[in-house]
């Protein structure tokens, strides 16, 4: 067929690997970037559990690791509110240790009530409080409150 850009295409057995092919703990794989390929073999992963934090360690590209600046840290938690029947209230939350630079602070209600708004006041380098309030005015006891805080 003339001016066929597609040309034809052949079915055939693939070769066999021989072990001279591959050395020993290595596997070829020539059609990836060999940028990319560096990228795959530096991703690490960090894992955080309660409310403490730890250092980042910057490795596949300068200065930042999967998203974070180095010497970001991330403190996460659940905050509970607990009082007298009451339509708002605020918590005062205290770092586990104090930030270089007030934090960014993100908080949502933990419980399925939509009812329920949270927000904070302008955080420190030491402390946030969080404030909720019911829009219903409905009266609550306990509130629990997801937080997330992320700075240097």
């Amino acid at each position: 067929m003339a001016g066929d850009v597609y040309g034809s295409f052949e079915f055939a057995q693939k070769g066999f690997t021989r072990g001279s092919d591959v050395g020993k703990g290595q596997l070829g794989l020539p059609h990836l970037d060999p940028p990319l390929f560096l990228e795959l073999k530096l991703i690490k992963i960090h894992t955080h559990t309660g409310v403490d934090s730890s250092r980042l360690k910057a490795e596949a590209v300068p200065e930042v690791v999967r998203g974070y600046k180095t010497q970001e840290r991330m403190e996460r938690g659940i905050a509970i509110w607990t009082g007298s029947a009451s339509a708002s209230g605020s918590i005062v939350l205290t770092y586990g240790a104090a930030f270089q630079e007030a934090p960014t602070v993100l908080v949502t209600c933990a419980q399925n009530d939509v009812n329920i708004q949270v927000g904070t006041n302008t955080p420190t380098a030491t402390q946030v409080t969080i404030l909720w309030k019911n829009d219903t005015a409905a009266t609550h006891t306990s509130v629990a409150i997801t937080y997330c805080i992320i700075g240097r």
